[in-house]
This record gives structure tokens, sequence and C-alpha cells, in this order.
């Protein structure tokens, strides 16, 4: 079988849809005799410079507009009409390439977002689209404490939300597809009804499958817990910070490490100073990949209260390395969190008093936790980080196309 992926993104670690692309485009080679994967000429030198790029059967195509397209790709208004462009191009490099020697199949694999769309089901072969994101919102509840430019940037993103459901290119992509993948049913709900019949919820992110089970982890000494990920009014950050405070009343010892920087950092700073705990939260900064994942197992617990995030590969990457997560029933998180390997908290009729209670709560359970149940989240962690893995996702996603 020769198959055909388009992944606007695909890069080895680099996180978030880079690797999603490029994860895809490994896995796929065990269900095609050939898989051709059509991405970014930026991205072929880190592509090339990894050795499992060459793998036999595996070959990338890349592709970029002109250079004015990419000098005006800086502009934040220019984007909408860069990513038409881009899909657009890559389709007449795929036609070209589907002349020559058809492909049997072709997947959309990123930009995972529905705006983005696809032109790919022009080529007239079966095709598959996503697991794709962009339906996922923050509960109006939930938004009271942010800054006022973050409520005013979730207002914005919920017109953007409602328009996606009536963009053109997501419906021609939608039509011609012989299967659609979601990553949330919040996403699900932007599938017109028509469609939703080939639609299915799955995740977009996986891990490598291969966590060894590690009985020897301890616990840190006193409660230690980390949040990772850019720092932005949406990430949740600021719930983790209110929670310590009620925490650190019952556990005074407990501390927190934002790992990460974005452009609400002094206003994350100016919580912990007003909510008193400013002296046990750590500003530790962007840490390279490789150090931050290093340092997860010196944690009690990943603390991600993210509001709208579709996937989370931190969270992934802590259940991977044994550490409980606490986190929103939202998004990507809440579906790959279980009470088998964390604490996900309820937010279905939740103000942010409730929400913050609730994970105070988690987090003194995990500091208050007897330590052979520690071991048992522990053990289920890896456990939970081995069923999500790209093997399983990419036999799903394949199978199910080709039992239809």
């Amino acid at each position: 079988m020769r198959i055909l992926l388009s992944a606007y993104a695909c890069e080895p670690n680099r996180g978030s849809e880079p690797e999603v692309g490029w994860q895809r485009a490994r896995h796929m080679l065990a269900h095609a005799d050939e898989v051709w994967v059509l991405t970014r000429a930026n991205n072929k030198s880190v592509i090339e410079a990894d050795h499992l790029s060459h793998a036999p059967g595996l070959h990338f195509i890349y592709y970029d507009l002109p250079r004015w397209a990419l000098r005006l790709k800086k502009q934040a208004w220019f984007l909408p009409a860069y990513f038409i462009l881009w899909q657009w191009g890559a389709y007449r490099v795929a036609a070209v390439l589907h002349r020559d020697k058809p492909f049997d199949r072709v997947y959309h694999v990123t930009f995972a977002s529905m705006q983005c769309g696809s032109f790919m089901g022009r080529l007239g072969v079966p095709f598959v689209i996503g697991p794709i994101a962009g339906g996922e919102r923050a509960p109006l509840r939930l938004r009271r404490g942010m800054p006022f430019r973050g409520q005013a940037s979730e207002l914005l993103r919920d017109v953007g939300i409602l328009l996606q459901r009536y963009s053109p290119l997501a419906h021609l992509a939608f039509a011609a597809a012989e299967r659609i993948y979601v990553t949330t049913a919040d996403s699900l709900r932007l599938v017109p009804s028509k469609w939703r019949s080939k639609t299915a919820v799955h995740l977009a992110i996986a891990t490598d499958g291969q966590a060894a089970r590690n009985e020897s982890r301890q616990a840190p000494a006193l409660p230690r817990f980390v949040f990772a990920g850019r720092l932005l009014h949406w990430k949740g950050a600021h719930f983790a910070i209110r929670a310590l405070a009620e925490v650190r009343r019952t556990v005074p010892e407990a501390t927190l490490t934002l790992v990460g920087s974005g452009p609400d950092e002094q206003w994350l700073r100016d919580v912990a100073e007003q909510c008193g705990v400013a002296e046990a939260v750590e500003f530790a900064g962007q840490l390279p990949r490789e150090q931050l994942l290093g340092s997860l197992q010196s944690y009690t617990a990943l603390v991600f209260p993210s509001l709208h995030d579709s996937g989370g590969f931190v969270v992934l990457e802590a259940l991977q390395r044994g550490v409980p997560v606490v986190c929103l029933d939202l998004g990507g998180p809440g579906v790959m969190v279980n009470e088998s390997c964390g604490i996900v908290v309820p937010t279905a009729g939740a103000d942010e008093a409730r929400v913050v209670d609730g994970i105070a709560s988690a987090m003194i359970s995990l500091a208050r936790m007897p330590a052979a149940e520690l071991q048992r989240l522990s053990a289920g962690a890896i456990a939970r980080a081995n069923e999500l893995s790209w093997p399983r996702l990419t036999e799903s996603i394949v199978g199910r196309g080709d039992s239809e």
C-alpha cells in the first residue's frame, strides 16, 4: 500500500503539532509499503538529521510557498490566507505525484485544526482527516478571574469557533473524507450533522508506549507540585497558584514550580503575591525539553488545569515517568487522565472557587497519600501512558478506515 500524509507541521523532538506529524509518519510505516509525507521545506534539515527519517519506505516531500508569502506570514492578518495557500499548493504537488504513481490512501494529519481544512480529498482516493481540534472552549464561569485582556481574547476565540462551523474549506474536507476524527466532544459539535455518522472522537497525541514500570520511584520528602506549559491565561496556572494557597493552610511545606514562559507571567506573579504564596511559587522559566523531562520524577504530581487544551503532551510525558496528574475534565487531559493515574477535577456547573477547591483537595490528597498508594498511582500512570501509544493510535485510525 502506498500512503500519503499531509503534515504541514512535522519535526522530531519538538513536541506539540510537529511531534504529531513526525510520529504519525513513523508509525504509519507498519501499515504500508511506502509512506510519503508532504511537509514544509523549513522542516527538512531537522527531519533529515534524524536517522529514523531514513527508514526504508519512508519518504519526505518538501514544499513551501514563495518568499513573498513567507514574509507576509509574519503578519497576523495574513495567516488564514497563508494556510489556505499552503494547503492548495501542497495538493497540487500531491496531484502530480499521484498522477505519476497513484496513492492508495491519503491522510490529513497537521495542522490538526478545523479552520485549516484540506484539499487532499480531491485526489479521488480514500481520504481520512484528523484527529483535528478547534471546538474546545473555556467555560464562561471559569473566565472571571482572568485578566481583562484574557477575557476579551476568549470572547474573540468563541466567535472564531462559531465561524469554523461554517468554514467552506472545512466543509470541502468533511464532504470528501471517508472518515473524520476529532479530538474532543467539543470539536465533534462543530461537524455538521450530515457528516457526524463518519466522525469519531480520538486523541491526536500519544506516547512511544515503551515506558517501563518503575517500582523504585519515591515521592519527594516534601510535597512539590509542578505546572509546565506556556504562561497564558487559559492554561490555568492561576488556578494552581490559588489552590496552593489553600493547600498550604493544611500542608504548609507544599510548593509549586511553574516551568515555562509567556505573556501572562507578570500577572501570575501578581496572583501569587495576592494569595500570599509568592515565596512558595517558583518561576523556573523555559527549560530545555530534556531537562524538564528529567526533572518530572522529582515532583509529587503535575498540576495541569488547562481550560481548552485539545492535547497536552506534558500530561503524557508526566504519565510516562510515573508522575500522577491533576487536571480538569476538559479537553485532552480530561480524556487521558483517570483514577488509575491521577485526579480529574469536575467543572460542570462549577465556578472558579469550586474548581480551585477541587484542585486544592486533590493536591492535599496527594501530599498526604501513603507511599504504597502513591506507588499504585505511579504504576497506573505508566500503564496508562503505555495504553495511549502511537502504535495503538495509528492502528485504531488505520484499522477503522480500512474496515469501512
